[in-house]
């Protein structure tokens, strides 16, 4: 689906189930929360949902509101009332658009009108909820955000080794201060600054970044002279630079610069040393000690973006503010492949574990 038409969409994917599979499915959004898709599940809107016509507000959400919808099919699913009315709104907007909108997912063997045994769907026999909720991301595509930091970034918990709930805490609290940072400054600023962290040196983390003047001239076409003075107007935001003019082991004696290095005025080799402070104040000592001595790599790994992109892209996604990337590490190849309904094993199984009525309660 085009790009550009689904980031139109108020939700990424709607989730359409009986209530008896709550458990599982609630796992399942959590866990596409946590990917960076913007799911629609009744729990996560009980405010909004609170007061609405449930009838009207549902048929728009599952005939105009999201990319796809998610459809748990099962003998309780074809016989309630409200999943029913899903079902025939997701239905109405399939057959309108002619498009893959309904992604099924099986519970049990059994008939549900409108679905024919030659659709290709997924048996939640055969995938956790966490792999489930990877292959609907993957589904989904490529999402661009803006101004977008996962609420659980467990990519940066990955990079910066967090052993304990302590670490990943003050990991979300910092990460949540670089990007109010970020929010601050112009999206030249925001690229500069992704510039260094991408291709400086990280030997000296967790104090400091640093990179030759001569590179990020040639990278983003930024005298160093403007550079620095760019980055010493960053200072309160919490950016702090240092100057190291030290011979890089980039350069030899035998390497010739062009008349434009000469005339700058600066070495090639001269190194600016970045770090970035958190200057919250936090109610928790454990938190306040983490800030003071890792702060600039958090910042760092922000800006890794998980290892997701290249350079281009990753620049790109930075100068948004958009770090969906860091909501998971894993791969797509770790993801199950879907069935096709007429090579699916006919022992099916429903979960055993049957806990929820319909929307609002409803039996």
């Amino acid at each position: 689906m085009d790009s550009q038409a689904r980031d139109k969409r108020e939700w990424d994917v709607a989730l359409s189930f009986a209530g008896e599979q709550r458990e599982y499915v609630e796992k399942v959004a959590e866990s596409l929360r946590e990917l960076g898709v913007r799911v629609f599940y009744d729990n996560f809107e009980k405010v909004d949902l609170w007061g609405k016509n449930l009838y009207e507000h549902l048929d728009y959400i599952y005939r105009r509101a999201a990319t796809y919808a998610v459809v748990f099919l099962s003998e309780d699913y074809a016989k309630k009332v409200w999943t029913t009315h899903e079902r025939r709104s997701a239905q109405a907007r399939a057959f309108e658009e002619n498009t893959e909108y309904i992604l099924p997912v099986r519970i049990d063997d059994s008939e549900v009108p409108g679905f024919l045994s030659t659709v290709g769907y997924i048996d939640i026999a055969s995938v956790s909820p966490g792999e489930l909720a990877l292959l609907i991301s993957q589904k989904v595509g490529p999402i661009h955000r803006e101004n977008y930091l996962p609420p659980n970034p467990v990519a940066l918990f990955h990079i910066l080794d967090a052993e304990s709930d302590d670490d990943r805490n003050a990991i979300i609290n910092i990460s949540n201060a670089f990007m109010q940072s970020l929010r601050r400054m112009t999206v030249e600023e925001r690229d500069l600054i992704a510039e260094i962290m991408g291709v400086g040196c990280t030997e000296e983390l967790p104090d400091n970044v640093h990179a030759s003047l001569d590179l990020i001239r040639r990278d983003i076409g930024m005298a160093p002279a403007e550079v620095l003075e760019t980055l010493r107007s960053l200072a309160s935001v919490g950016v702090r630079i240092t100057m190291a003019d030290v011979q890089s082991d980039e350069y030899t004696d035998d390497d010739e610069y062009t008349d434009d290095e000469e005339d700058s005025g600066h070495d090639a080799s001269d190194l600016v040393a970045i770090q970035w402070d958190d200057t919250s104040y936090y109610n928790d000592d454990y938190l306040m000690d983490y800030a003071a001595e890792r702060s600039t790599e958090v910042a760092w790994a922000m800006l890794t973006l998980g290892g997701s992109y290249c350079l281009d892209h990753g620049r790109d996604a930075i100068k948004r503010l958009d770090f969906s990337a860091l909501a998971s590490k894993a791969k797509q190849s770790d993801a199950p492949a879907a069935e096709s309904g007429d090579r699916q094993e006919a022992d099916s199984s429903p979960m055993a574990d049957d806990r929820r009525m319909g929307v609002g309660g409803t039996p």
